[in-house]
């Protein structure tokens, strides 16, 4: 399989995984608000915009992975990174509050941990998609000539 293949298939798996959670949060979003709530970090007259932009958000990244927009991955990086600095808060207060990255199906909720290792998965994708598409590195023959 050829690395641009590879890429490709990155980053349409990563786009399903965005899609998914940002679907899975519309079929309840008053539970996804009052997930956000949990968390204390957003003033509460501003819970259901914040909840809103996150789907929104996530929609954009997921289709912006699946055709192939060069900004993608970068955008899933700092989102990525935003939830595990907002998981890392909760844990350090001992919340407990379900992650709400899947939505609120039974069944669908992760532990603070387990939504960590997710996310740490889903970053190391995104690194990966960012990693320079052409190979610069010079052999040692190539150096010492």
């Amino acid at each position: 399989m050829s690395r641009e293949t590879s890429r490709r298939l990155g980053a349409v798996g990563l786009g399903m995984v965005f899609l998914w959670a940002a679907v899975a949060k519309l079929f309840d979003v008053s539970d996804f608000i009052d997930t956000i709530g949990g968390y204390g970090l957003v003033w509460e007259p501003l819970l259901g915009l914040a909840a809103w932009g996150l789907i929104v958000v996530e929609l954009i990244i997921a289709a912006a992975l699946l055709i192939g927009r060069d900004w993608a991955p970068r955008m899933a990086s700092v989102l990525v990174l935003v939830f595990l600095v907002v998981l890392g808060y909760g844990i350090a207060l001992g919340l407990d509050v379900e992650c709400g990255c899947f939505g609120s199906e039974e069944g669908s909720g992760l532990s603070p941990w387990q939504a960590v290792g997710v996310d740490c998965g889903l970053l190391v994708v995104c690194c990966c998609l960012q990693w320079p598409k052409t190979d610069n590195a010079k052999t040692g023959e190539e150096l010492q000539s």
